[in-house]
Parts: C-alpha cells; sequence; structure tokens
C-alpha cells in the first residue's frame, strides 16, 4: 500500500500545475558565438543585379547571402559560370522552381496579372508542384554540387490548387522561407518549413536597419526578401543595401548574419536538442 501511495502521489506532483507565481522568462535562443540575435539576407529570382550588385558589396562587408533562383532565370541561363563562381565563395542558391508559379490574386487582393496562365498555382496540383521543385534541385546540384537545399515559396504562396504544399515538400528540403513581413520572435517554436520574412522594396537603409534591431531585441531571426537591388524590378537602392550591411558588419559581434542554409541547420539542431528526451527519462 506504501508503494502504491507514493507512486500516486508522484504522479500528481508531475501531471499538477504549478504553484502561482511571477512568470519565468524563456531563455535565450542559443545563437553560435555569443550572438543575440540572427539575420539572413536573401534574394529572389536569379537577376543580374544580384550578380553585379548584390553580390559584391555583401562580399566588401565579408557576408554571406542566398539567392532563390528559379530555372527559367535568364541570368542562370547566360551567366551559368558567375553563378557557379557565386556558390563556390560561400553563398547559397536557393530552389525558387523552375517557372515561378505564382497565385492569380495574393492573399492580400493584389491582383497579379503579369502570371502567365500555365503557371497559375490555382491549376497546378500539390504533385505538379512537388515534381517542379524537384526538378529544381536537380538542376541547382549540376551548378553547385549542393544536395542539402532551402526553398522559397513563390510570391509567398504555399497552396497549389486550393490546396496547401507545405508538408508535400518537407522532404525535399531544411526548411522554406515565407511571408508575413514579420521577425521570428519565438525560434523555438519556429516551423523549418514556414519562416517569415519582409518582403523589403523602395525602403531607406534606416528602414532596414530597424528591422534587423527588432531581431536584436526579440533574440529572434530577421529574414529579408529582396529583389532587384539598384535595379530591375520591386528594387531597393544599391546605397540603402549597403547601409544595411555597414549595419551588419558592425554589429556582427551581436548579430550573426549567414546563409539560410546555415542558419536553419543551426535552428532545426536547437530544436531537436530541446525535444529529445532528458537522460534518465526516456
Amino acid at each position: 500500500m506504501k508503494a502504491a501511495a507514493t507512486v500516486s502521489i508522484l504522479a500528481v506532483a508531475l501531471t499538477a500545475p504549478a504553484r502561482s507565481g511571477p512568470a519565468q522568462p524563456s531563455a535565450a535562443f542559443p545563437w553560435p558565438n555569443g550572438a543575440r540575435a540572427a539575420v539572413v539576407l536573401t534574394y529572389d529570382d536569379g537577376m543580374d543585379t544580384h550578380l553585379d550588385n548584390a553580390a559584391p558589396d555583401l562580399e566588401a562587408a565579408s557576408l554571406r547571402g542566398t539567392f532563390f533562383v528559379p530555372g527559367h532565370s535568364e541570368s542562370l541561363a547566360k551567366r551559368l559560370p558567375e553563378w557557379r563562381a557565386l556558390a563556390a565563395r560561400g553563398h547559397e542558391l536557393g530552389n525558387h522552381a523552375i517557372f515561378h508559379p505564382c497565385l492569380r490574386q495574393s492573399a492580400t487582393g493584389e491582383r497579379r496579372d503579369w502570371v502567365q496562365p500555365e503557371y497559375l498555382l490555382e491549376t497546378y496540383t500539390v504533385r505538379r508542384i512537388h515534381d517542379e521543385v524537384l526538378a529544381m534541385n536537380t538542376t541547382l546540384l549540376a551548378v553547385d554540387g549542393e544536395r542539402v537545399r532551402t526553398f522559397a515559396y513563390n510570391c509567398c504562396d504555399t497552396t497549389a490548387g486550393g490546396v496547401s504544399y507545405v508538408d508535400a515538400l518537407r522532404p525535399l528540403f531544411l526548411a522554406a522561407r515565407a511571408g508575413e513581413d514579420r521577425v521570428a520572435a519565438d525560434v523555438r517554436g519556429l516551423d523549418p518549413m514556414l519562416v517569415p520574412s519582409w518582403a523589403a522594396t523602395q525602403v531607406s537603409g534606416e528602414r532596414l536597419i530597424a528591422f534587423a534591431r527588432q531581431a536584436l531585441d526579440k533574440g529572434g531571426l530577421a529574414v529579408f526578401q529582396f529583389h532587384g537591388i539598384g535595379g530591375e524590378w520591386i528594387p531597393v537602392s544599391r546605397e540603402a543595401h549597403r547601409q544595411l550591411l555597414d549595419w551588419l558588419a558592425a554589429n556582427r559581434a551581436s548579430v550573426w548574419t549567414d546563409t539560410f542554409r546555415n542558419v536553419m541547420t543551426h535552428v532545426v539542431a536547437e530544436q531537436q536538442r530541446g525535444t529529445a528526451p532528458r537522460r534518465g527519462l526516456e
């Protein structure tokens, strides 16, 4: 009877809610080398301005970025050796599908008349988008030789034919970048296949820096989503881009800036470490 009572009391103690008291803040997410936050710089659509402006400015600041390249990129076709050299210098080439399919109408109501009828996600199936990005992985393998890959949802859309295709892509990628225009503050609870980002366009360097500061204030992850740098479409000026890079370089002790693949490799490893059973309690 005593043994049974002891087991019962132990069970109650383990399942009972904690006594009331002041809430304890959760421990800060452990970024490498004592950093307090992380920043990822991503560039979409495989543009010439990425080779001509973004990459040289990143390297001048001793930083590296992630370039999400679609298979139909004219720059990739015409300047393939330069894209291969970009990857060899430590930048990441990410998957942005082959034909950059998007929904005709965005979640915010924006109508995208520029999307070709053949590449409307409304007409895709989950199988079709899965197969398209899988084929793009093979294309990128031929460019940089890498097998661990990340993905950026085209136009931040995550449905094909009205059905979410997020889970269908999980076996193919380490992580995927979504939208939402916000910093990821709860990194421990972050879904690696739905990492938020900010689609920056025609903003000042001060505004870019302010977004990075949000990550620093929250101990979180700020992912920038750029397109044209100093030209082409959805642009940010080269001056504003350089201002952000200068700030990140000056604050590298507190803000870890790296490729999406490298940062998410660390995040996933820490998430798995946190969910692993403690020794003696398996």
